[in-house]
């Protein structure tokens, strides 16, 4: 385990602040040829309050991996185009599409035609059932 004291030490005898930037600190301990699960680790343990064990963190993943709605501004400043989206323009629920009866039917009409043929063209194949010689309904 990378102990916070020791990084801060590190960075510090460096001149970089430990509330520096992610890719300054990275590039220092890249240079220090820490190994890249290390600096991840060393920015994970920076970045973790140290009386509540949370971790902060400071990049864009929250707001690419958010489950959030963007506003029409937060679109602007990220791609640079303007956007106007009315609320009640976007659908807010997931809509599913339900068969009807009469879909139902024909799928269960269609499964039921196809399972009677593969059984009685397997007890043709095998010669069982009404076409097995003894029964006499289709035998010799």
């Amino acid at each position: 385990m990378i102990d916070r004291s020791v990084v801060e030490h590190l960075l510090t005898a460096n001149g970089v602040d430990p509330s520096a930037p992610d890719e300054e600190i990275k590039s220092l301990l890249i240079s220090a040829k820490w190994h890249a699960s290390d600096v991840e680790t060393a920015l994970m343990v920076l970045r973790e309050n140290s009386s509540t064990h949370k971790r902060r963190v400071d990049s864009l993943h929250k707001v690419m991996r958010s489950d959030e709605n963007l506003d029409p501004q937060t679109i602007s400043a990220l791609l640079g185009i303007d956007v106007d989206i009315k609320q009640t323009n976007v659908p807010t629920g997931k809509t599913y599409n339900q068969m009807t009866v009469k879909q139902m039917t024909v799928v269960a009409l269609v499964a039921l035609t196809l399972a009677l043929t593969f059984v009685i063209t397997a007890m043709w194949y095998m010669e069982m059932g009404i076409f097995h010689i003894a029964s006499g309904f289709f035998g010799n």
